[in-house]
């Protein structure tokens, strides 16, 4: 989840991160959603990813496309946090 540093980037930066599908193979699933909740706490943005297991997820943390991504979205980002998880 981010926090934007201008909010009226959202959906530039839900854009960016959908233009991920069917470009990184490793990631099966995407969803990307901007808040809309006026709590303090609230962040802007989140994304989902889906993968098929641990190696994937590092796969697409050295994925190219998804680096370049990440370059776009650094410029737009105030704060970040993360969770990763299995199921």
């Amino acid at each position: 989840m981010w926090k934007l540093n201008d909010k009226s980037d959202a959906e530039e930066m839900k854009r960016a991160l959908l233009s991920m599908k069917g470009q990184v193979a490793c990631l099966l699933e995407i969803e990307v959603g901007i808040n809309v909740s006026t709590h303090q706490s609230a962040y802007d943005v989140v994304f989902i990813g889906s993968f098929a297991d641990d190696q994937a997820l590092l796969e697409f943390e050295s994925d190219e496309f998804h680096k370049g991504v990440g370059n776009t979205i650094s410029k737009l980002r105030d704060h970040r946090v993360v969770i990763e998880y299995a199921c």
